[in-house]
């Protein structure tokens, strides 16, 4: 089975009164239509926090550490 036909067999088991709260969250990861513009996926607010770190933090992790990083 693939996993659309996963996905199709799950919601088919989903108790009614739960169908509503199912769809909500569905259309978080749904994509959107292309005639509005490509939107992102929904990630996690810790993607990309270390996007200003500096380019040598994982070379130098020990010093930053010994010197209180994040402090």
């Amino acid at each position: 089975m693939t996993t659309r036909e996963e996905l199709h067999d799950l919601i088919d088991r989903i108790d009614p009164d739960e169908l509503a709260a199912v769809a909500a969250l569905l259309h978080s990861y749904a994509r959107r239509d292309t005639a509005q513009g490509a939107a992102e996926p929904p990630y996690p607010r810790s993607v990309g926090i270390l996007s200003e770190a500096p380019p040598d933090l994982s070379a130098r992790v020990d010093d930053y550490l010994s010197d209180g990083f994040g402090r």
